[in-house]
């Protein structure tokens, strides 16, 4: 694996991103809109909750790719010092 082959996972990770933002943003304009009691605005929580849970790790997941991109020009860097 090289450095070109993480262009994808970062660009699916700015993507997931962008997504669960908007996805987030809509809901919570929805539910502004539903009474609070309401089955509706009970679900539009709900899915607020949710999409926060799935979007709360994208920092775990960005710093893990870094740091594997970080160990991998280390890595390539002693390859080459030593040749």
């Amino acid at each position: 694996m090289n450095l070109e082959d993480m262009k994808g996972a970062v660009i699916l990770l700015g993507l997931i991103a962008l997504i669960g933002a908007a996805v987030g943003i809509a809901l919570d304009d929805f539910n502004d809109d539903l009474d609070p009691g309401s089955t509706a605005a009970n679900i539009t929580t709900s899915g607020l909750e949710g999409v926060g849970n799935a979007t709360g790790y994208l920092d775990t997941i960005g710093t893990i790719i870094g740091v594997a991109v970080l160990i991998g020009i280390v890595v390539l860097a002693f390859t080459f010092v030593r040749r």
